[in-house]
């Protein structure tokens, strides 16, 4: 197998994972190193992508022999707890999910929606009445259409940070304190994201490990 491009919205989402790497290096904005006898690049997308045509130079460059779309999803079936590591079947090319193994990495798998904009309580809800939606995340459409453009194989594989019936801490989301219980949900949710992302690296490294 060649060389595979892991990408992340954000460096914190992705740190614990980069940090596993053997022989890591740094070069063109990417993380370089292996997982076993896998060669592996980092990539850090930016929330909803931020840099959209660099993102497409980079993997027109890189030409990697797959793309493994991670990091943090909000959980919009109702079943979905915090740390499930999930699979976007609409987001993973046929070619891909045949390549994953076994498979029991996963805690499930369906359809993403990707949005615009951080998704409350309110907003799963609606979203879940619209069909079988699994997860949201605000990347998966946006680098699958780079996929499918340079006809790179692509395999979302995200873990939930937030039930359907949570919403991110308003200090995450650039708001300000509203009452006290606002600042005891925020820090409760860091000390959350701070064992989800071990967990999420140890979920990935298990994944590229069983990828034939």
């Amino acid at each position: 197998m060649g060389r595979i491009l892991v990408t992340f919205a954000l460096r914190q989402e992705g740190a614990s994972f980069a940090r596993r790497l053997t022989q890591r290096a740094v070069g063109n904005g990417l993380i370089l190193g292996r997982i076993g006898k896998k060669e592996i690049a980092v990539y850090w997308l930016g929330v909803g992508v931020e840099n959209l045509d660099l993102f497409e130079r980079t993997v027109a460059e890189l030409r990697p022999h797959l793309i493994v779309n991670s990091g943090f999803a909000g959980g919009i079936r109702s079943l979905l707890e915090a740390g499930d590591f999930v699979l976007a079947t609409n987001y993973s090319f046929p070619v891909t999910l045949r390549a994953r193994g076994s498979g029991h990495v996963f805690s499930a798998s369906g359809n993403f929606i990707t949005v615009t904009g951080i998704a409350g309580p309110e907003t799963k809800a609606h979203l879940r009445l619209q069909g079988n939606t699994l997860a949201i995340d605000m990347e998966s459409e946006r680098v699958a259409t780079i996929c499918r453009k340079l006809a790179v194989p692509l395999l979302t594989a995200r873990m939930i940070s937030d039930r359907a019936d949570e919403g991110l801490p308003r200090l995450f989301v650039g708001g300000k304190l509203r009452a006290p219980g606002d600042l005891f949900h925020a820090i409760h949710f860091a000390g959350r994201m701070l064992v989800l992302r071990e967990k999420l690296a140890t979920r990935l490294c298990h994944l590229i490990e069983e990828l034939v």
